[in-house]
């Protein structure tokens, strides 16, 4: 069979971030986010990278898209498209939050910042969440805007030494889920204490795209240089992700799920009205449909299907890694979409029909109390 490479696409339709130059060359492969383009691979080591990042730090140019929620109705409007309360949450706080439709299906989650008492700024995962939530204002006096801003991640048990450095924000006084507005490098950014890696780390977020993004770039790497820090891409972060299991939208799951099939009733203030609150109430009890899972002689892939001991097909593979040995075996995670089909022994079928014997457990494979990002240590 005659293997097809990657078509080349035109960049025209899509943004590069401010830092493209820093990493970009011929061999990069990039992914589109929120028509965005971001390094998926850059020809780094993947092992040697993801050791890094455990040991040191990395740091990353991601695709996440921060938006600003304003107006005088703008708690109101928040309330009323995301699932969980918003007037609790404390100028200088972050929370998860996501919003869902009228059936109760999940259209969006993300980081909601609230960094000072003007503003909220929500940083959105893939999709057009901007065009629904407008159309969600009815009368209300608030609005929600792309203000162009870009994102960097800097993620690693060395990452907190670095933003001290870089911003003289105390560690010890700026908890997990902490955002503010800081000055790095004589410029004016937001930044929270938060990331895709279940290790320590920060994000960085400019306030539009009016700034010089090689100079950040060589600017963070050179003050982070004395505490290992290194430019990365998303190779890396995607092992340590699903070992975390932080899940991906439009990856691991979509619309055609509620909270609760994820895990994630916490999320639901369901004493007070927004939309899809109705539907929720009557999906509490949903089994659980995403969980990881082992596989020490095959590395899991999108391609893959999960199947029961009657080699019924009950589910899929979203996303899989392969770790350095010494860190165990391969992971992934994987949708089931017929729980009641569920034997003690199931499988991965793939493309080619070989049966692959697999072992389900619950997410997250590492640090389910999430003690590492929490750690000021």
């Amino acid at each position: 069979m005659e293997v097809m490479s990657d078509p080349k696409i035109s960049s025209r339709r899509f943004k590069k971030s401010p830092f493209f130059d820093c990493y970009h060359h011929d061999d990069v492969l990039y992914g589109v986010y929120n028509k965005r383009l971001y390094p998926l691979s850059c020809g780094y080591d993947v092992n040697s990278h993801y050791e890094h990042l455990i040991t040191n730090a990395c740091m990353y140019d991601v695709p996440e898209t921060p938006l600003r929620f304003s107006g005088p109705d703008v708690v109101t409007f928040m309330e009323k498209i995301f699932t969980r309360n918003i007037r609790d949450i404390s100028p200088g706080r972050a929370v998860y939050a996501f919003a869902c439709n009228e059936n109760g299906g999940i259209i969006m989650d993300g980081v909601l910042l609230h960094p000072n008492e003007e503003e909220y700024i929500y940083v959105q995962a893939d999709g057009d969440f901007i065009n629904w939530a407008n159309a969600q204002k009815g009368d209300l006096d608030a609005s929600v805007e792309d203000f162009n801003s870009w994102v960097l991640q800097i993620q690693g048990p060395s990452s907190l030494k670095i933003l001290e450095k870089i911003t003289g924000i105390k560690a010890s006084e700026f908890s997990y889920y902490s955002a503010t507005i800081t000055s790095i490098n004589n410029a004016k950014f937001y930044v929270s204490r938060t990331g895709w890696t279940g290790e320590k780390g920060f994000e960085i977020y400019s306030f539009d795209d009016a700034f010089n993004g090689e100079k950040l770039w060589n600017y963070l790497l050179e003050a982070g240089e004395e505490f290992g820090l290194i430019a990365s891409d998303i190779a890396s972060m995607h092992i340590r992700r699903i070992q975390a299991g932080i899940l991906d939208y439009g990856t691991d799951f979509d619309d055609s799920l509620n909270p609760y099939e994820l895990g994630l009733g916490n999320f639901i203030d369901l004493e007070r009205s927004f939309i899809g609150q109705s539907a929720l109430k009557g999906k509490q009890e949903s089994p659980l449909k995403i969980f990881g899972l082992t596989c020490d002689n095959h590395t899991p892939t999108y391609e893959d299907k999960v199947v029961n001991a009657r080699q019924e097909v009950i589910g899929s593979v979203s996303a899989g890694a392969k770790l350095p040995s010494k860190y165990g075996t391969n992971i992934g995670i994987m949708r089931i979409d017929v729980p009641d089909k569920v034997s003690d022994d199931i499988y991965l079928l793939t493309p080619d029909n070989k049966i692959i014997d697999i072992k389900l457990v619950k997410l997250p494979f590492k640090d389910p109390e999430k003690q590492i990002p929490k750690s000021n240590d």
